[in-house]
């Protein structure tokens, strides 16, 4: 072989191993965090309570990785989103179970939601869970 090949040679395989290293450091990709799993049994969404009912918040809630606490409220949507039950929990874990109850007081015909939130990091990254029923006055 002459100079001139083994440079032709020397060029391509140069370009072929800098084009090859530009694509692997372009195909490089941070997965997408998985979906916190909300179990939650109780409410049942659009059920009603009469005055004086007990409104069972039961559940689990998990998460591939270390959560760091959760949020629970009942908001009266009806009345201006008044928060009328609030239950904050600070622990870290992957695995959660609730188990809190409030007592239906409200004084008008009531549309809530409750409204779960799962802490997943210390930086304030959150999911939630949503779950809407009615409250009577009677």
């Amino acid at each position: 072989m002459n100079f001139k090949n083994i440079s032709i040679i020397a060029i391509v395989t140069l370009l072929t191993f800098s084009i090859n290293a530009c694509k692997d450091d372009e195909e490089t990709v941070t997965p997408e965090p998985t979906a916190v799993t909300f179990d939650i049994s109780d409410p049942v969404a659009g059920t009603m309570y009469g005055k004086g009912d007990t409104v069972f918040i039961n559940g689990m809630i998990s998460y591939d990785v270390e959560m760091h606490g959760y949020e629970i409220n009942i908001i009266n949507t009806s009345n201006n989103d008044t928060v009328v039950f609030n239950k904050h929990a600070h622990s870290d874990s992957k695995m959660f179970h609730i188990h809190e109850h409030w007592v239906n007081n409200v004084s008008g015909h009531s549309n809530m939601t409750l409204s779960i939130e799962a802490l997943t990091d210390h930086s304030g990254a959150s999911q939630t869970k949503e779950i809407s029923f009615h409250c009577h006055p009677m």
